[in-house]
């Protein structure tokens, strides 16, 4: 998933070889919950993967875009960072 770069222009290699948003929000959610990703219903049900990955890819002219994404899923209230971080909360108040 956007780890290939064999037909990608030099220029844009790096671009395409970072992990996508929802790789990041498996890897968070799996080192938080010590748990393996499976264990998590598919994300799809909660909101489109794939808008999520292009809502942040920078503007025609380079720019960064700003801003953040906030949704709930597998227990946590997620939010992607326009800098493509993922910030885990539990919804849960017991839950560290």
């Amino acid at each position: 998933m956007g780890e290939s770069n064999a037909n990608i222009p030099s220029g844009n290699r790096s671009r395409a070889a970072r992990p996508s948003i929802t790789v990041r929000i498996q890897e968070a959610i799996a080192a938080r919950k010590q748990s393996e990703w499976s264990d998590c219903p598919p994300l799809y049900d909660v909101i489109d993967p794939d808008a999520l990955d292009r809502l942040f890819v920078p503007t025609q002219t380079g720019t960064g875009r700003q801003g953040t994404v906030t949704f709930q899923y597998c227990g946590y209230q997620v939010t992607v960072n326009s800098d493509r971080t993922v910030d885990l909360d539990p919804i849960n108040a017991d839950e560290s």
